[in-house]
């Protein structure tokens, strides 16, 4: 997906992990970490466009990045942010979600992800397409009003939770709707005898 609705996708995980705590600063931290996957797309300067292209939504998509770098994560934003006192692992949590829902929407694209490296299986379900407003902007739209409410707000909890909601339910939506799709072409060609 392009880089806005991972940012928005992080930021909304990132509250949902945090957000009673830490306020707005759980969506900023959400929205580095739905960031950082696509960082891949470096390699570019150093290297050519066919080898580019399969670095791109490899290594840096898969669990096992995101089992690396969250602690990692985790322990640099806890020195960063000692007067929270919230310690590691909860910085780490909201980290690895982050990271984690990166691949699992970049899935739901042609494209796909190897979310399995170290082996070669590519992830594609092939029912969104990369830029898409109708699943992006509805979603930023409650990101941006969830800003604006204290973080201890039960409208804040609510408004992001109806993003997620919303945002899980599109792409569960946009898998059915190809499956009946395809169903519906598999019947008509058959009926042909194509």
């Amino acid at each position: 997906m392009d880089s806005l609705t991972q940012i928005v996708l992080g930021a909304a995980v990132g509250e949902a992990v945090l957000g009673r705590k830490v306020g707005n600063k759980a969506l900023l931290y959400g929205a580095i970490g739905g960031t950082i996957p696509d960082l891949d797309v470096i390699a570019r300067w150093f290297t050519d466009t066919i080898t580019a292209t399969e670095i791109h939504r490899g290594f840096s998509h898969s669990i096992v990045f995101c089992l690396l770098l969250s602690p990692i994560l985790g322990v640099l934003v806890n020195k960063l942010e000692r007067k929270l006192d919230l310690g590691w692992k909860s910085w780490t949590k909201l980290f690895f979600w982050a990271l984690f829902t990166h691949p699992i929407l970049d899935a739901f694209t042609t494209w796909g992800t190897q979310l399995f490296w170290p082996f070669d299986i590519r992830l594609a379900f092939n029912s969104i397409f990369v830029i898409d407003p109708l699943y992006t902007l509805p979603f930023l739209v409650c990101c941006i009003i969830v800003l604006f409410l204290k973080k201890d707000s039960k409208r804040r909890y609510l408004t992001n939770k109806i993003g997620l909601i919303y945002s899980t339910s599109y792409l569960l939506l946009s898998v059915a709707l190809k499956f009946i799709a395809f169903q519906h072409i598999k019947t008509e060609v058959e009926n042909k005898g194509i």
